[in-house]
C-alpha cells in the first residue's frame, strides 16, 4: 500500500495533469489512429501497455511530444506507484528527454514531488516491488541529474532499510565504478559529469554506512573511489593482496 506522501503526490499529479489532452497525431507506423485518438479524449484510459509504449517514444513520434507526456503522467505515475510498470530500464523515457523543469511551475513541482515521494518510499521499503536499482535507474533517467536522489539518501537516519539498500547498491556496482564505467549504474543519463559526482558522493557518504556489511572489503573499496584512477588501482591491488 502506498504511503500517505506518495498518495498525496499522486493526487497532486492528477489535480495538475488530469483532464489534459494532446493532439491525436503521431507516428502511424507505431500506433493506430484509434490509439492516437485516445490522446485527445480527457481521462480516457490508455491501459498499461499503451502507456508503456508511449512513455518511451522520442520527440519525433508526435506533433507535440510534451503534450503527450503531460497527458500520460497521471496514468503512468499511478502505474509506477502500483508496481505494474514493466518497462524499467530497457530504453530511455520521453520524460528524460523533455525539459519538464521548464514547464509551468505547478506542473514541474508536481513531477518533482512524485519522483521524490516514490524514491523515498522505495528506499524505506524493505522489499520494493521494482527493486532499488531499477527505481534508481529510472529516476536518474527522469531527472538527468543525481542530486535529488543522493540528497534523500544522505539525509535519512542510519541503520534503516535505506542503509541496507545502499550496501546492496554499492555491492552491485562497485566494480564498474572502480573502472570508471558508468554505463550501467547511470543508465540513459547523458551528462558525463554524473559519474565522478556519484563516485565522490559514495566515497564521502557511503563508507561509514557500510561498516557492518558481511563483506569487510566493501567499505574499503568504496573509499577507493576518492582516488584518481591510477592511484585507485594500485591501492585496489594492495587491498586484494592484503585480504589473501
Amino acid at each position: 500500500m502506498n504511503s500517505a506522501a506518495l498518495t498525496s503526490a499522486l493526487h497532486r499529479v492528477e489535480a495538475v495533469f488530469g483532464g489534459m489532452t494532446a493532439p491525436a497525431e503521431g507516428c502511424l507506423r507505431c500506433y493506430t489512429e484509434e490509439e492516437l485518438s485516445l490522446l485527445a479524449v480527457p481521462r480516457a484510459p490508455l491501459g498499461d501497455q499503451l502507456v508503456r509504449e508511449l512513455i518511451h517514444e522520442g520527440v519525433d513520434h508526435f506533433l507535440d511530444h510534451p503534450a503527450v507526456l503531460r497527458r500520460l503522467l497521471p496514468e503512468f505515475f499511478a502505474c509506477l506507484a502500483a508496481g505494474r510498470f514493466s518497462g524499467m530500464g530497457y530504453m530511455p523515457t520521453g520524460l528524460g528527454r523533455t525539459a519538464w523543469r521548464d514547464w509551468p511551475s505547478e506542473q514541474a513541482a508536481a513531477v518533482e514531488g512524485f519522483l521524490d515521494a516514490w524514491w523515498r518510499e522505495t528506499l524505506g521499503d524493505p522489499a520494493p516491488v521494482h527493486g532499488v536499482n531499477a527505481v534508481w535507474e529510472l529516476c536518474v533517467d527522469f531527472h538527468q541529474q543525481l542530486a535529488p536522489l543522493l540528497r534523500v539518501w544522505a539525509a535519512v537516519p542510519r541503520g534503516g532499510n535505506e542503509d541496507r539498500h545502499l550496501a546492496d547498491f554499492v555491492d552491485c556496482w562497485i566494480e564498474d565504478l572502480l573502472r570508471d564505467d558508468g554505463s550501467t549504474v547511470l543508465g540513459w543519463a547523458e551528462d558525463e559529469s554524473l559519474l565522478p559526482e556519484l563516485q565522490a558522493w559514495l566515497a564521502g557518504h557511503a563508507v561509514d554506512r557500510l561498516a557492518g556489511h558481511p563483506d569487510p572489503l566493501l567499505a574499503r573499496k568504496a573509499a577507493l573511489l576518492a582516488l584518481a584512477h591510477e592511484e585507485r588501482w594500485v591501492a585496489y591491488s594492495e587491498l586484494i593482496a592484503s585480504a589473501g
